[in-house]
């Protein structure tokens, strides 16, 4: 069992994303589910691609800072309630890791190189949520 996710969390970006370091906010997910849970409305499955950062990012080789759009790109399996539902799909929990999506938009470029632009890495991140209190299956 654990706590279930609801409007206003923060997903939490690993730094490291590969060859790529990134410096991104927390992100914030938004909910989808009928249900509330302490006035905010309860996340289900799908509500993890509301979760959209802007962030910068450097490589060992590239110093110069580049810019990326940072995402969700797939749930960890402790991530979905087996049981727990709103809206007929399930609530999702905070689990322990999901994995990552850097798209660089802008690259990071040193003197003598540059990243490619639309390059991707992968990474990892966490959710951390407000609610102590309801937990699920």
């Amino acid at each position: 069992m654990d706590h279930m996710l609801r409007s206003g969390d923060q997903a939490i970006f690993d730094p490291l994303f590969g060859a790529a370091i990134v410096t991104a906010p927390p992100g914030i997910i938004t909910g989808s589910g009928r249900a509330k849970l302490d006035g905010a409305t309860v996340c289900v499955e799908g509500d993890e691609s509301t979760v959209v950062v802007t962030a910068t990012y450097v490589t060992a080789v590239l110093s110069t800072a580049g810019t990326c759009v940072v995402t969700i790109e797939s749930l960890g399996a402790d991530q979905s309630a087996l049981k727990a539902k709103s809206s007929r799909l399930a609530t999702l929990l905070r689990g322990s890791s999901f994995r990552a999506r850097l798209q660089v938009t802008s690259p990071a470029t040193s003197p003598n190189a540059s990243d490619a632009p639309g390059a991707v890495y992968s990474g990892t991140g966490v959710f951390v949520t407000a609610n102590v209190k309801v937990r699920a299956l």
